[in-house]
């Protein structure tokens, strides 16, 4: 009877971890009404939309932006499926910063490399001895292939958030 509870227990923990790691990044970036001189986006794609694991792509998307004060691009991973496992919710990244200040409107051309992996967490002494003496070495990660969804805002001087659009990726 206690395995269950201990099962339910650690579920509930991840579960309150992964809102409260989401939460703190969604008030850090939640997306202003759209208005006067908020920005805005449209049309995010990635080329090519599929890669081998470790190829560079090109994400674009068009902006418009009545100040022309956009500072910040932030590029976030909204979803990921590998291997029967879903992530999601992960903090978004800042990949460019000051390069479209001045532009009221055009298009946002940046590269990334795209890389799924998996780690693997270390085996306790204790585990070892249960499982038996011959142990393959540890491996920290692994790049398998998955399936990506990629999302984009921007962000302007006064800090108004835009709206925010996905796009995917499939790694082979």
């Amino acid at each position: 009877m206690r395995k269950p509870l201990r099962w339910g227990q650690a579920l509930l923990s991840g579960v309150i971890a992964l809102v409260v790691s989401t939460g703190s990044a969604c008030a850090r970036f939640q997306t202003t009404a759209p208005g006067p001189g908020v920005p805005r986006i449209s049309n995010f794609r990635i080329d090519p939309s599929e890669v081998e694991r470790g190829e560079r792509v090109t994400l674009r998307f068009d902006f418009r932006d009545e100040d022309g004060d956009i500072m910040e691009i932030y590029l976030g991973l909204k979803r990921e499926v590998a291997d029967f496992t879903f992530s999601t919710g992960l903090q978004p990244t800042l990949i460019s910063r000051g390069r479209y200040l001045g532009l009221k409107e055009g298009m946002v051309e940046e590269t990334i490399t795209v890389r799924i992996q998996r780690q693997f967490a270390p085996i306790g002494a204790q585990r070892r001895r249960y499982e038996g003496g011959a142990v393959e070495p540890e491996r920290a990660r692994e790049e398998i292939t998955g399936i990506r969804v990629y999302e984009v805002f921007v962000i302007d001087r006064k800090g108004q958030v835009s709206n925010r659009i996905q796009a995917r990726v499939t790694v082979r």
